[in-house]
């Protein structure tokens, strides 16, 4: 009857495991927008070159297997455009009109939270380590180094970041607001990591909405 159990035990933790940690939060879309872009400028508006690269790659590789023609803001724009004071708007929707895409993608992070939270500890049985016929139990010097050692977790501490993202999608002839949605990641491992986790979770939601294949 064990071997069950440790099996269902083993999915839910995989399941648990790799369940996404970015969710949309929030969503809005115009009565004005239209149906499947083929064309988009993928701008993400930060001054972190590798967020910024990372995110743009990703993009741009999922939409065109979707037959979408993507264009990178960093193909347009310098490296370190949004290092020095604010880019003028004009200076953007400039290198945006020369690629002729029909609409404007932003990316911004808006808002990180932390939390520490206490994750409780507990005592670890017999099967967290080979006992043998007496084990570490034949005498005290022996019960007493694994219990301090293994047997029992005493908890710790912990800090929860949170990152809050707002994605925009705008009409790149009118530059009015087609469709905003605002998404919170929850402690991300790494930059390539969070970009493709992310990106899928929004890639799913501009399908949901219509806007590509």
């Amino acid at each position: 009857m064990k071997k069950p159990i440790i099996i269902t035990l083993i999915n839910v933790i995989l399941i648990w495991g790799c369940s996404p940690t970015t969710q949309i939060t929030a969503s809005w879309r115009s009565d004005e927008a239209h149906s499947e872009y083929k064309s988009l400028f993928v701008a993400a508006l930060t001054e972190n070159l590798q967020i910024r690269q990372n995110i743009e790659n990703e993009f741009a590789s999922r939409l065109q297997n979707r037959n979408i023609v993507t264009t990178r803001s960093i193909e347009a724009l310098s490296p370190d455009f949004f290092d020095s004071n604010e880019p003028s708007k004009d200076q953007i929707l400039e290198a945006i009109q020369a690629y002729n895409s029909e609409a404007i993608l932003t990316i911004t992070l808006i808002d990180i939270e932390e939390e520490e939270r206490f994750v409780q500890g507990g005592p670890m049985g017999p099967g967290f380590a080979p006992i043998g016929r007496f084990g570490y139990y034949g005498n005290f010097g022996g019960y007493f180094n694994h219990w301090y050692g293994a047997g029992w977790n005493q908890g710790y501490y912990k800090t929860d970041k949170k990152y809050f993202m707002e994605t925009n999608l705008y009409d790149a002839e009118t530059l009015k607001l087609l469709w905003s949605a605002q998404s919170k990641t929850l402690n991300p491992n790494d930059i390539e990591a969070f970009a493709k986790e992310y990106v899928d979770v929004l890639k799913l939601e501009l399908r949901k909405e219509g806007f590509v294949q």
